[in-house]
Order: structure tokens, then C-alpha cells, then sequence
């Protein structure tokens, strides 16, 4: 199976099946935190990690590390900005969105902030953030790193590590960040589950008994 195709099977089967494929292997299923919402709902995509991780801090200039991070992106991948302290401040908010965009990121997921919000609902890349708020990073928060392993929020535990290169779904029931190397994996076993369940819902809308369900399908 070709990266593109597990991409796209994955986004179409959605975040709940594959966490309950993580479940089907006996681990947490790494699920980012639920307190990050989508600026437009509705929104889905899958994609590659782009990782970046910053850090509050008091400076002056342009944060030219978060200038050389977005000009790195790469079609196709998911900007995924570790905001660790950023304390209330934007992680970036229209020009910078717009430069990711024209850059063919497919979406962006922050574990902070960001701002220009009607913009943003408007640019046609989804964004997935902690918080909204008017006040700019720049002298206030900066990155330190790019394309380095960082560390989110997570729903089941406390922090996930992100690696470059995890791919990070994202649809109305949340994000999850598949590590790379499983990503066939779970892909092949997401396919197989979506047909298990279509065949399922089917067979309930027309009112096969739940316990008959759960005895010919194995769970529900």
C-alpha cells in the first residue's frame, strides 16, 4: 500500500476507528488533547507531522526561527505546533497562515493560540487550536525547534510525542497521531474495520438485534 493511499483510507475512516484499532492492539490509542476545536467545524484532513516547538519568552525583532519554519513546510503536511507556555499569546494568525497555505500544508493543529480567526475560518486550511486571543507572540513567544520530536497535550495521558513524519487526522471527533511506523498498519486494519461496521449499521437499521450484532460482528 502507497503512503498516499493509507493517507486517504485513514482520513476516510475517521479518529474513532482508529482509536479503536489502537484498542484492537492493546495500546492507548494517542489521541491529542479533546480541548483542541476545530475554527471551522466540520473539518478533515490527514497528513504528516510538521513539528514545531517554542517556547514563552521576552525578545525584540521578528521571530525569524518561526519565519524559516513555515518557508520549510512541505505539501501535504499537518503543521503541528507545540505551544508548550505560550501564556495567551498567538502562535501565528493570518499572514503566516496564508504563507503555510500557499505552501500546500493541508491543515494546522496547535497546542495554543491563535488569532485572526475570521480569516482564518475563510483560508480553506483547517485549523485545530487550544485558544483564540488578540495578542501577538512576537517579543512574547518564539520557536526554538523545527522538525523535532515535541510534546502535546494529550486526552488519555497527559503528554504524546510527536515525531515528524506521524500522521495526524483529524475530523469532528477529534485528533489522533499515528507514529509513522504504523502507519500501514493501522491503515490496512482501519479498511477492514470500516467494512465490518458498514456491514453492521446495515444490518441494525434494519433491525437486527443488538446481542445478534454483537455475536456474528464481535463488538459494537
Amino acid at each position: 500500500m502507497q503512503i498516499t493511499e493509507s493517507v486517504a483510507l485513514l482520513q476516510s475512516a475517521g479518529t474513532s476507528a482508529i482509536a479503536d484499532i489502537f484498542d484492537q492492539l492493546k495500546l492507548q490509542p494517542p489521541v491529542l488533547d479533546n480541548r483542541l476545536f476545530p475554527v471551522v467545524e466540520g473539518s478533515v484532513f490527514a497528513g504528516p507531522a510538521y513539528t514545531v516547538a517554542g517556547e514563552a519568552a521576552i525578545y525584540s525583532g521578528n521571530d525569524r526561527m518561526k519565519l524559516e519554519a513555515i518557508d520549510g513546510m512541505t505539501p501535504g503536511a499537518v503543521a503541528l505546533w507545540a505551544g508548550q507556555d505560550a501564556q495567551g499569546v498567538c502562535c501565528f494568525g493570518d499572514l503566516l497562515a496564508t504563507a503555510m497555505r500557499a505552501r500546500g500544508v493541508v491543515a494546522a493543529v496547535v497546542d495554543g493560540g491563535v488569532r485572526d480567526i475570521r480569516f482564518l475560518r475563510e483560508c480553506g486550511m483547517p485549523v485545530f487550536t487550544r485558544y483564540r486571543t488578540p495578542a501577538q507572540g512576537v517579543g512574547r513567544w518564539k520557536v526554538t525547534a523545527c522538525q523535532t520530536p515535541v510534546k502535546v497535550r494529550g486526552a488519555l495521558c497527559d503528554w504524546l510525542t510527536v515525531s515528524p513524519g506521524d500522521l495526524i487526522v483529524g475530523d469532528a471527533d477529534g485528533l489522533i497521531a499515528i507514529p509513522a511506523a504504523m502507519v500501514h498498519q493501522v491503515a490496512a486494519a482501519a479498511g477492514a474495520l470500516s467494512h465490518t461496521e458498514s456491514s453492521a449499521r446495515r444490518e441494525i437499521a434494519q433491525g437486527l438485534p443488538l446481542l445478534a450484532a454483537l455475536a456474528k460482528y464481535g463488538s459494537l
